[in-house]
């Protein structure tokens, strides 16, 4: 019986160690891809892939009833906001190394909660806003701003940490919605407004002589592919395992982004990049901690009511 119960969970780690990497190499060929194509035309490879996937599969499983919804506009604001931080990340992606933008992204929980306590009215205790500072301290360290020379671009950072809060007002986003909608209906109109809205750029797109090269075409697959499989193994990892088990796995993408960077660009990060990235995952898995105890301590004190 021990045997059967673990399954499950350890099949659900397996899928988050995956999603990690499909996150890392789907980061990977937007870096590639900014030498051929403008963050926004990124955006739309990466959308357009996954909408037409997606669309054969709900197709092919007889599912085109997951596309109903009572709520249009909820999903319009969450592609508006999903899309825009796309777009920031393919920007940032061209401007910085693999590694560095990758830790900034990771300071999405860290807005999630301030915009979660601002907006939609979450208690967030002393401890929670404590995590948040010393993630925020991570931040300064990364950028190292007392150094002779700077090694990141302030763009970069700025940009990265954009793309930082937008990911963390869609998390907002999607506590707001609720658990009225499935998760594949979310993803389909997310990825739908998405390859509309950055489709119509295209007349306004700054083109390279070789965009539309055999080499380019083989990254917007992969671009496309790894958007794709991050996008089933993280279904399928939260699905099998519980999320305080299955989510601090994703920060195991830094070490692939590392290894990219070092493979591609002979990049190794520095001891400021290390001891930020530290801080700020460190921030991060205490906030999850923080709101699993309080969930549980809720659902003790609910079930002692009744």
């Amino acid at each position: 019986m021990g045997n059967i119960n673990k399954t499950p969970l350890l099949m659900g780690i397996l899928f988050a160690c995956a999603n990690a990497f499909m996150l890392a190499a789907m980061s990977l060929f937007a870096k590639l891809l900014a030498g051929y194509f403008g963050p926004v035309e990124v955006t739309f490879f990466r959308n357009s892939i996954s909408l037409l996937a997606l669309f054969g599969w709900l197709i092919f499983a007889g599912k085109l009833n997951l596309l109903k919804t009572q709520r249009p506009i909820a999903h319009l604001f969450r592609g508006a906001v999903g899309t825009s931080g796309i777009v920031l990340g393919a920007w940032a992606l061209s401007l910085m190394p693999l590694t560095e933008t990758t830790v900034l992204l990771f300071t999405s929980p860290l807005f999630t909660v301030l915009i979660s306590c601002i907006f939609l009215g979450e208690r967030v205790g002393i401890y929670r806003i404590g995590a948040v500072l010393a993630g925020f301290t991570g931040v300064i360290i990364v950028a190292n701003p007392t150094a002779d020379v700077s090694t990141l671009p302030m763009l970069g950072i700025i940009v990265a940490l954009c793309w930082g809060f937008a990911s963390g007002c869609v998390d907002a986003i999607l506590r707001w919605m609720g658990s009225t909608e499935n998760s594949m209906t979310t993803v389909f109109y997310f990825v739908l407004f998405g390859s509309i809205t950055t489709g119509m750029h295209w007349p306004f797109a700054e083109i390279q002589e070789n965009s539309f090269s055999i080499d380019a075409f083989w990254i917007i697959l992969g671009l496309g592919m790894t958007g794709l499989l991050s996008l089933l193994a993280k279904t399928q990892s939260f699905r099998l395992g519980e999320a305080s088990i299955i989510a601090p796995i994703m920060y195991s993408m830094i070490v692939w982004t590392c290894l990219f960077d070092y493979l591609f660009w002979n990049k190794v990060p520095g001891w400021n990049v290390i001891i930020g990235a530290s801080l700020i995952i460190s921030s991060n898995l205490f906030i999850l901690y923080r709101e699993q105890k309080t969930a549980k301590r809720l659902a003790q004190t609910s079930n002692t009511g009744k």
